[in-house]
């Protein structure tokens, strides 16, 4: 399952005390085509925030990490749910030396929660995927701010707008792309001789615009293959449920052909003086039988004449 990517600019920095402040995640589309929902996710964040105040005996309101890696960069020091915004708010402080110059530098440009999915379904609003999350670290990352994004910096009770750094793996510049450089505190820009023969540059989707349109598609790939995976799921589920009806059924047809035949019956005719009535009465010769011909009735005769014949046909004599 993919992991949580919701990126949300630093607002400001206090180098006296090492205090990072910013968003945590809200309730808005990300970088990947997601809205965080903020009603079902705030339980998770309170969960997890009260939880790591407890194992920390009240010194620690969350864990914070860099880049979403093993670096233990600092802790939350204080959290707060903004209900009417749909946003977590977070103040964090930098404990490791490294990670803090990062900071001071401008290299690190914003929080982005870590955690997994609980939920996901479809925004009926923005057509997008709405998710809850349950969070288990907030880590500083450098992924890129929009062009001219600044953060407060606090030095000494005054109040400093900053511009964030580039990425440290930037790609060098293009010929005619002008190259951010990173300056000391006060330094002036350089200024770039002008040129009547330059042609402006062409205008174009940023690299940064295409990076999320190839991230929202990905994202919409893999919420493919999880639906996939789960009815794949279900369909196993279903089979493996049926599978031990199925097994007594081959058994029962198996016992079923094991089973011999049945005798098949002859049908074979008997004569009617093999009867119970005449088993016990002897037989007799012709002068008895023209005698009890005789004493028939005239239909009764006829009818045994004609049996009689028929039972024992004679072939024509001319």
């Amino acid at each position: 399952m993919p992991t949580l990517d919701l990126f949300l600019a630093l607002s400001k920095v206090d180098l006296d005390r090492r205090i990072v402040q910013g968003v945590a995640t809200a309730e808005v589309p990300d970088r990947v085509g997601e809205i965080c929902d903020y009603a079902s996710t705030k339980p998770y964040f309170e969960a997890w925030s009260a939880e790591a105040l407890k194992a920390s005996e009240g010194k620690s309101l969350g864990a914070v990490r860099a880049m979403h890696g093993r670096v233990a960069a600092g802790k939350l020091t204080d959290i707060a749910f903004d209900d009417e915004g749909k946003r977590i708010l977070v103040t964090a402080k930098i404990v490791d030396d490294e990670e803090w110059r990062k900071v001071q530098e401008g290299v690190y440009t914003g929080f982005s929660q870590g955690g997994r999915y609980v939920k996901r379904w479809p925004d009926p609003d923005t057509g997008l995927t709405r998710y809850t999350a349950e969070p288990n670290e907030i880590s500083l990352v450098d992924l890129p701010c929009l062009p001219g994004a600044t953060f407060e910096v606090v030095k000494d009770g005054a109040v400093d707008q900053r511009a964030f750094a580039p990425r440290l793996d930037a790609p060098a510049a293009q010929a005619g792309e002008e190259v951010p450089v990173a300056r000391p505190e006060g330094a002036a820009a350089p200024t770039a001789p002008a040129s009547a023969e330059s042609p402006p540059a062409a205008a174009g989707p940023s690299p940064s615009a295409a990076l999320a349109k190839a991230a929202s598609a990905l994202a919409l790939a893999a919420d493919k293959l999880e639906r996939a995976v789960a009815e794949n799921a279900a369909l196993r589920q279903s089979v493996g449920a049926l599978a031990p009806e199925v097994a007594a059924l081959l058994a029962r047809v198996a016992a079923l052909e094991a089973q011999p035949q049945p005798a098949r019956a002859a049908l074979r005719a008997t004569p009617k003086r093999a009867d119970a009535a005449f088993a016990d009465e002897p037989a007799f010769g012709v002068d008895e039988a023209i005698k009890r011909l005789a004493e028939l009735a005239p239909e009764a005769r006829a009818l045994a004449l004609t049996k009689l014949s028929l039972a024992h046909p004679q072939p024509l004599r001319f």
